[in-house]
């Protein structure tokens, strides 16, 4: 996969998400668009302003986005007729003329700023009939992490963040081994509009940090901060009334000092965790800020990843709610001692722990804030894998860790069928549940998961065998 990048530095950790070929990186050039294909598989992705998107469905993600933004706009188009519509009534007085008026131009003010920043970043807002079914999500879901991060409560220097930021990062940094010196390099999961990255690149003066997220208006604000260091103006408007406090505020977003040109080992990019573009074992340390929880996925699945991309004796520090999605099911919402044990099967050393209850998303023109329990906790990966995994607990770590190797061994089925024997004949002393589930999902109907076949077919031989 041959992609041209504006820095060499970034292209060293980046794969294909889609077959796996190191990204190869062209000198000191210029990020080109045109020229963001996958020589290997054909996948083509795309950059918007200067951020790479590495996406599985590669390009076609753009238009994703690009639908979700022509919604946003017709949307937001559409409250702003509502307005108009309602300050145009008789029976208004002039008290509330004046409050529909503000509420008007601050949103009428959020929703050009931010959709000029996303247009002039290469998004187009359209609306394509066939994506209207799908349920996308929304570009601003999480615009209150804009103002978190950049204008509430921030120090007067722009540089040392203040308030919800500064807690954040006094959080973690005691959860760091003493002898962690600069890391070479730093991922941070789920980095949203920046700021916690970014402040941790600093305070550990990291030769490369690398905020991931696949949200592009939170990058792009990041981006215009941090590497442009330019600033932003956005409004905020409350939609429940505080008493003696204003409704609307516009704030202005200003971008953190930098005098030792640290934004230049500082990159954002935009793709997908579980198809995270990254080559084994690149990281020393992978940050997961309020993440595990949203991912939509199995924080089993999560490990793995994460388990795939450190070094070996690479640290991983956690700090967040367990608030799991409604839409994932009862069975994966891992109360914390769970995954403790899961960290524990794959082998990790876990280093510090704390709980902490905070004030979240605490504006400062709202009276009301809410309060989350925070767990966080720092575990170093073990140096070498194969022999950091015990062979003797109850169930075996494979079956419940499904990135784990299966040692080799002989199962013996209580009956015959081709897909069976074949996942039997996998068990090779090479391949994970997660392998040998990849090679027989093309014989598996599509409304099962081959997943769940595998680790199912495979547990009940172990419990025959008297494992379990």
């Amino acid at each position: 996969m041959t992609i041209t990048l504006n820095h060499a530095i970034l292209g060293h950790y980046l794969l294909c998400p889609v077959c796996g070929t190191q990204a190869v990186a062209a000198e000191d050039a210029q990020l080109n668009p045109s020229n963001l294909h996958c020589t290997t598989c054909g996948t083509e992705h795309f950059a918007i302003d200067n951020i790479l998107c590495l996406f599985p469905n590669g390009v076609h993600h753009k238009t994703l986005w690009q639908h979700q933004l022509g919604t946003m706009q017709a949307q937001g188009a559409a409250g702003l007729a509502q307005l108009q519509e309602a300050a145009s009534r008789h029976d208004l007085t002039s008290t509330s003329r004046q409050r529909i008026a503000d509420l008007f131009h601050a949103l009428k003010h959020s929703q050009t700023n931010v959709l000029s920043l996303l247009t002039r970043a290469g998004l187009e807002p359209i609306q394509e009939p066939g994506l209207q079914q799908m349920e996308l999500g929304d570009l601003a879901e999480y615009y209150d992490l804009i103002l978190r991060d950049w204008a509430w409560g921030q120090a007067p220097n722009g540089y040392y963040p203040s308030g919800e930021n500064r807690a954040a990062l006094e959080r973690l940094l005691p959860l760091l081994p003493a002898e962690l010196a600069s890391p070479a390099s730093m991922l941070v999961l789920g980095a949203g509009a920046g700021r916690l990255s970014w402040d941790l690149h600093v305070e550990l003066d990291s030769q490369c940090t690398i905020a991931f997220d696949s949200n592009p208006l939170l990058l792009l604000v990041a981006d215009h901060l941090i590497r442009d260091q330019q600033p932003l103006n956005f409004s905020e408007t409350r939609m429940f009334p505080q008493v003696n406090q204003p409704i609307t505020h516009y704030w202005d977003l200003t971008p953190p000092e930098d005098p030792s040109n640290k934004r230049h080992a500082w990159f954002p990019l935009a793709g997908d965790v579980w198809s995270a573009p990254f080559k084994p074992a690149s990281f020393d340390l992978i940050i997961t800020p309020w993440f595990i929880d949203v991912t939509g996925g199995d924080v089993r699945d999560l490990i793995g990843t994460i388990q795939r991309l450190l070094k070996p004796g690479g640290l991983w520090i956690n700090s967040g709610p367990l608030l799991f999605t409604r839409h994932l099911p009862l069975q994966l919402k891992y109360q914390n001692t769970e995954i403790l044990e899961f960290l524990d099967f794959c082998g990790f050393d876990l280093l510090n722990e704390r709980l902490d209850s905070i004030a979240h998303l605490a504006s400062p023109i709202e009276v009301r804030a809410r309060i989350e329990q925070v767990w966080s906790f720092c575990a170093r990966a073990p140096n070498h894998l194969e022999s950091a995994i015990s062979t003797t607990t109850n169930p075996p770590a494979w079956l419940v860790m499904h990135h784990l190797i299966i040692p080799q061994q002989t199962f013996y089925p209580s009956q015959q069928h081709p897909l069976i024997d074949t996942i039997v004949q996998l068990v090779d002393g090479n391949n994970s549940i997660n392998s040998i589930s990849a090679a027989v999902a093309p014989y598996i109907p599509d409304d099962i998961s081959a997943k769940d076949a595998v680790a199912t077919i495979l547990g009940q031989m172990v419990l025959k065998a008297g494992s379990l």
